[in-house]
Formats: C-alpha cells, sequence, structure tokens
C-alpha cells in the first residue's frame, strides 16, 4: 500500500491510496483515503515555548507521524500472506529530501527492526515551517528531557532524577485520553515539577476501515516529540547536547520471546539497544544534537522498584501507574498479560508480599486476596491457562532444563550487542526469573 504524509497544502504523489495530513488540516469528517496526524502539536510547543523546534525535529517529527499514520492503516490480517508482515510504501515531506532520501535505507531498516515489516521510503520536498509564535519567547532552561507516560517505569526515572538533584528535566507526554492521562498529569504535581511538562497529542485519525491493533511503532511519536522539546531548550540554542532519557527495565527493553511461538509478534522494541542504536546513529548524521540515554538497561523492574532514591514517593504514587498492554478502555490492568505480570513481580520483589500491590487487576479478583496468601483464583482458567501466563511457564521450564543461553539464543547475540552481550543476556535471565518467582509464591510452578 502507498501512503503519504504531506502539509495539506501539497500535491498528493501519483498512484497514492491514502494520505495523511500532518501537522495542520480540518478536523473533520475523514475521507476514504485520507487522514490527519499531530494537528495540535505546534500550537501546544508555541504555547509551551514561544518559539518553533528545529527544522529537522520537524522533519523526524513528519516522519514518525507518518509511520504511525501508515501503521494504522495498514491491517496485517487484511494485507499479509503471513498474517504479519507488511509491505508499506510511505512517502513523507521534508525540507531536506536529499540528505533524507541519501539515509532512506537505513531509515527502512531501522522502522523494519521495530515493526517487523518492509519499508520503502520516498523523502520529497515540503518540510514544516510554520508561522512564528505571536507571543513571545520563553526562556526554557532545563538541562534534559525525560519521557513520562504514566507508566511505572518513567515515573521511576522521574522519582530518581528529582530525588538526585543533578538535572532539571522536561518531562514529555504522549498524551492519551482517559485515566491515562489523567496519571501524566497527576505524577509531575505530585514531584513538584509542575512547571517543567510538555504534554503533546498525535491522535491520528484514519478512514473508517480496521486499523491496525499491535501499534508496535507508536512509541516512535513518543520520542519524536522528546526530540522537539530537546531543540527548544536554551542548551540546544547554544549548540550544547541535550540527553533524552527512555526509562525502561531491561527486559522488557530487550523484549526476549519468551518461545518461538513468539519470535513474530514481540509488543514494541522502542527502546531495544539495536533501535535506539540505529536511531542514534540516523539522528547524529542529520545533525540532531540529542544523546538517547536509559539508565536502567541493566535492571529488572523490580531492581529499579528496589533501589528507586525516594522509597516513600514510590510508595505513594507507584501503584497508580500504568503497565498494562491490554488495558484497553476500561483503563484497568489485566492481570495477566506479559506487562502485568512483569509490573507483579516487580511489586513482590520489591516488597515481598502479593498484598504489597494495591493495583486493581480483573483478573485475579483481587477481593479474594487475604494478607499476602496464595490466592485460589490465579489457578482459574481466565488466569492459570491465558496465552502469557502458559508461555512465561514455559521459558521458565526451559531455562531450567537447558539453561538460559539457549533459551535467549540469537536474541542476544556479540556480533549486535558486542562486549556487553553477556550483561544483556543476564539481564534477560533475571528479568524471567523475577516472573518465575512471582508465579511460584501463585502456586502455579
Amino acid at each position: 500500500m502507498r501512503i503519504a504524509a504531506l502539509r495539506p497544502d501539497q500535491l498528493s504523489p501519483r498512484g497514492i491510496d491514502h494520505r495523511i495530513s500532518i501537522f495542520e488540516g480540518d478536523l473533520g469528517a475523514l475521507s476514504n483515503s485520507s487522514g490527519h496526524a499531530g494537528v495540535s502539536v505546534a500550537n501546544e510547543l508555541f504555547e509551551w515555548a514561544g518559539k518553533s523546534p528545529a527544522t529537522k525535529a520537524w522533519d523526524f517529527t513528519a516522519l514518525a507521524l507518518g509511520v504511525v499514520g501508515a501503521d494504522r492503516l495498514v491491517n496485517r490480517a487484511m494485507v499479509s500472506a503471513d498474517g504479519w508482515t507488511r509491505e508499506i510504501d510511505l512517502t513523507v515531506g521534508v525540507s531536506d529530501p536529499y540528505n533524507w532520501q541519501g539515509l532512506s535505507e537505513r531509515v527502512a531498516e531501522m522502522l523494519s527492526f521495530l515493526t517487523g515489516d518492509f519499508w520503502n521510503l520516498t523523502f520529497v520536498e515540503g518540510g514544516y515551517h510554520p508561522a512564528p509564535p505571536k507571543r513571545p519567547a520563553i526562556a526554557r532552561p532545563e538541562t534534559c528531557v525525560a519521557l513520562l507516560s504514566g507508566g511505572l517505569d518513567s515515573l521511576i526515572g522521574a522519582i530518581d532524577m528529582e530525588a538526585a538533584g543533578n538535572d532539571v528535566p522536561v518531562y514529555v507526554s504522549n498524551r492519551v485520553r482517559g485515566d491515562v492521562e489523567t496519571r501524566q498529569k497527576a505524577f509531575p504535581v505530585a514531584l513538584g515539577a509542575t512547571g517543567r511538562v510538555l504534554s503533546l497529542n498525535a491522535d491520528p485519525r484514519t478512514p473508517g476501515m480496521s486499523a491496525e491493533i499491535s501499534q508496535r511503532p507508536r512509541p516512535i511519536v513518543f520520542i519524536a516529540f522528546g526530540i522537539l522539546a530537546a531543540t527548544l531548550l536554551d542548551r540546544y540554542k547554544d549548540n550544547e547536547p541535550v540527553d533524552l532519557h527512555t526509562p525502561e527495565n531491561g527486559f522488557i527493553s530487550l523484549n526476549v520471546p519468551l518461545t518461538t511461538a513468539r519470535r513474530g509478534s514481540l509488543s514494541t522494541r522502542t527502546t531495544h539497544p539495536r533501535f535506539i542504536q540505529m536511531l542514534q546513529h540516523l539522528l547524529d548524521e542529520l545533525g540532531i544534537s540529542v544523546r538517547l540515554r536509559n539508565r536502567y538497561q541493566f535492571k529488572t523492574k523490580g531492581v529499579m522498584m528496589a533501589e528507586c532514591r525516594d522509597q516513600q514517593t514510590l510508595m505513594r504514587l507507584a501503584a497508580a501507574s500504568m503497565s498494562c498492554g491490554r488495558a484497553g478502555r476500561s483503563y484497568t490492568h489485566c492481570g495477566r498479560c506479559l506487562p502485568c505480570l512483569v509490573r507483579r513481580s516487580s511489586f513482590l520483589k520489591w516488597r515481598g508480599r502479593l498484598d504489597a500491590d494495591t493495583t486493581i487487576y480483573v483478573h485475579p479478583n483481587v477481593d479474594l486476596r487475604v494478607q499476602g496468601r496464595i490466592n485460589s483464583e490465579f489457578h482459574g482458567k481466565a488466569f492459570a491457562e491465558y496465552d502469557d501466563v502458559m508461555q512465561t511457564l514455559t521459558a521458565l521450564d526451559y531455562v531450567k532444563r537447558h539453561g538460559a543461553r539457549r533459551w535467549i539464543g540469537p536474541a542476544i547475540g556479540s556480533m549486535s550487542f558486542g562486549g556487553q552481550a553477556d550483561d544483556y543476556r543476564r539481564t534477560a535471565e533475571d528479568g524471567l526469573l523475577e516472573i518465575g518467582e512471582f508465579l511460584e509464591v501463585t502456586g502455579l510452578r
């Protein structure tokens, strides 16, 4: 499928199947072949800083919006021969198409790693150059940018940064509707960082067809928003590099498939070391002086909680964070998907008891839990026979019989990870065993 992500005043190239208008456009009804994304971003940035981000940051954001829009448009089940891999031709309007086209193969490789698809990229003249804001420029003395999603890992990252006091971060959120947005607003208030928050919304809208639900590339927009913010800081304007922190525990970041059956269907790889390396090389080639950082790459979620610099604040806020990959519109943790299993395991490692985790879960019924004792509901079909639970148990059994190195296999190889391969393998093993400890307490192991 051929898709174009362009300003609304640009003509679509010949042969385009669908078009996504970016940064500006009509928010009214969508046609059968058009959509839009990022329409409110510029105004919100102007309100926050009174100035426009670097042109190169706009170009990267145009790519990110195009990728997310294309991902929504191309439903895997409808177009893929193997039920997963898609072929996507994407045309993006940028300010320097010659430079971007020279990097197109590298960008396509990066996106293929992120989404598991084949990408063909064409860059055309059409960068976004918004009119200067009418309000005066606002000083932005923050020293770095940190992503704040409403999740537990980014919450710990923010708590640690505020407690250490070495940096003055601006917290960037990819705003979503509902309860997660409430968390994104509440955490900075609780941390005393209300004036250092930038909340943006990509809000991709596509025609009324069956939208792809995997949303693997969605966090690339989150990173793009962080890059936009970084280029607005005073230090960036003074030609100093800006660190962009993407806090995530090493186990989820590495995303080692639990079993061979899951090798094609991992969740997002946005903080995977290989993706971060490819993205950093791209930013360097583009001349965007932003350095990607994840201080928790070699820590499990449980270790992150145990080593958090402000335990009192973590105890007060942790249960209010969101980790679930299947929450949907209920905004309630399902309790049994892999992110929920990682979360529950981390609370157990942190506090040593099941009942120390006051998060509300759909599965099993929290009301049946008594003073940390094993809840019989963990043995019901809804939990014990759920795919993620069963595959985790299979992985644990495989490690017990054959060792972690064989379970990890080529997912962490010396060719890609170099001298740190053993450290990455150890992190993956520790993360799996952390879940194993939780499943032992529930009586499922």
